[in-house]
């Protein structure tokens, strides 16, 4: 132990109280399983230093220096401060930082891998190149199982899925969640919007939309929040990260129905009410307008590194997130900077305004992240098994009961024509029921 450690550690040995060594330069001290309860470092120098396995509840750094330091199972025990702290390469795996505040610091490049973030507050931190889906983040899942299980029964009438659904909803509080649907005509499809299906149309997410408007901007005159615009565009068949569901399950079954080939699945997800948001929440607004990012400032945003090109500087992240601020402001504009990163990584259920008669007429919602491209609870929980998930069951619909099944959803006025109205639509049923007049003739 270098003779500056060792001095340290008579300082907290002599102490009856809380220490202020404010301005300090410990650079480099070996300071491991240091008891640092409620000592003050702010603005101290504490790069390279060892801090293994401290106790750094109630203590202060603010504004500290930490580039390169260790702190690899320190704790925090609840409550320290590290506002504006840096952090650069810093080694804070297996650290618990739960309910630290880590607003406006520094984290570029640091290992958060297994930390304990569940509680801390990152608002404002530069968390580039660090991976954050890797930290603990979140605490226990709202549902028991959140996985994705097949029923054992098959729908084959519409008693069938009610006699399904009344099953699976049967095992959930109504006061605490809520039931979504989606119906698959494919038994191959996955959860998984249609722009996650086409990494070049991905990759120009944003433009795609810039490009939609700037060739119809009356379309958008009144969409004025970027959720809203985001609908509308999917709505006239431009891939989006929006992922269909409904309120109503008849309505998904048609969806099942309606290719004849092959089986159909129906999806039944039960949803904590706390998942689910107004499209005019802050959260689905960071969310919609981190859409309309171009794909490197998403890649920046999300923590990514390595894998989705070149390693980008720590100045990038503040950039990028200055340009999501830009575009929230926009729709909100006395929208403050608080944005909590691990909003990112979590799957929402947004309900829209419904001022689409198609939106209407299915009781439309949608799945919508920053992180995920895939909706399936195993393949949201593969990243980070604390993130807040939905249980998902899947009900089969053989190929020879389609037909029959539509059939009884037309007695229930469950058509195209009303699911998709319009014009074209009204048009093709027309055109069908002379068809099948002149078939029973």
């Amino acid at each position: 132990m270098d003779s500056a450690s060792a001095e340290f550690r008579r300082m907290l040995l002599r102490r009856n109280s809380g220490l202020d060594l404010s301005g300090i330069d410990l650079g480099g001290a070996n300071l491991q399983r240091a008891g640092l309860e409620n000592v003050t470092f702010s603005k101290a120098n504490l790069r390279f230093a060892d801090l293994r396995n401290c106790a750094l509840n109630g203590a202060s750094f603010n504004s500290a220096d930490l580039d390169y330091a260790d702190l690899r199972g320190a704790s925090t025990l609840g409550m320290a401060d590290f506002n504006g702290a840096s952090f650069v390469r810093a080694k804070l795996n297996e650290a618990d930082f739960s309910g630290a505040d880590l607003s406006n610091a520094i984290l570029a490049d640091a290992n958060l891998c297994g930390a304990d973030l569940r509680h801390a507050r990152l608002s404002g931190a530069n968390l580039s190149r660090t991976q954050l889906w890797k930290a603990l983040l979140f605490s226990k899942n709202p549902t028991e199982s959140s996985k994705t299980t097949l029923c054992r029964g098959m729908i084959r009438n519409i008693g069938d899925l009610l006699e399904e659904c009344s099953n699976v909803q049967g095992k959930y509080d109504t006061k605490d969640f809520l039931h979504y649907f989606r119906g698959e005509g494919r038994d191959t499809w996955e959860l998984c919007p249609s722009l996650m299906r086409n990494e070049s149309l991905q990759k120009a997410e944003g433009e795609m939309l810039v490009d939609l408007m700037a060739r119809r901007p009356e379309e958008f005159e009144n969409a004025d929040y970027a959720l809203r615009q985001w609908v509308l565009a999917q709505h006239h068949g431009l891939p989006t990260r929006l992922l269909d569901v409904t309120q109503n399950p008849l309505v998904a079954l048609f969806h099942a129905c309606e290719n004849a080939d092959g089986w159909g699945r129906l999806h039944v997800f039960p949803v904590s009410r706390d998942m689910v948001r107004p499209f005019s929440s802050d959260t689905i607004s960071v969310i919609a307008n981190f859409a309309k990012l171009s794909f490197a400032d998403q890649q920046v945003l999300l923590t990514r590194k390595g894998e989705f090109g070149d390693a980008q500087s720590a100045m990038e992240f503040p950039e990028a997130r200055d340009r999501l601020y830009h575009l929230i402001r926009q729709e909100k504009p006395h929208f403050q900077e608080k944005i909590n990163p691990k909003d990112l990584f979590r799957v929402f259920i947004v309900e829209p305004q419904r001022s689409f008669e198609r939106l209407r007429a299915q009781s439309g919602a949608f799945l919508i992240s920053a992180f995920h491209d895939r909706f399936e609870p195993d393949e949201i929980l593969k990243w980070n098994d604390g993130i807040p998930i939905y249980d998902h069951y899947t009900i089969a619909v053989p190929p020879d009961s389609k037909q029959s099944i539509i059939q009884e959803l037309r007695l229930l006025n469950i058509t195209r024509e009303t699911l998709f109205p319009g014009l074209d639509e009204a048009a093709t049923a027309v055109t069908d029921r002379i068809k099948i007049t002149s078939e029973h003739k």
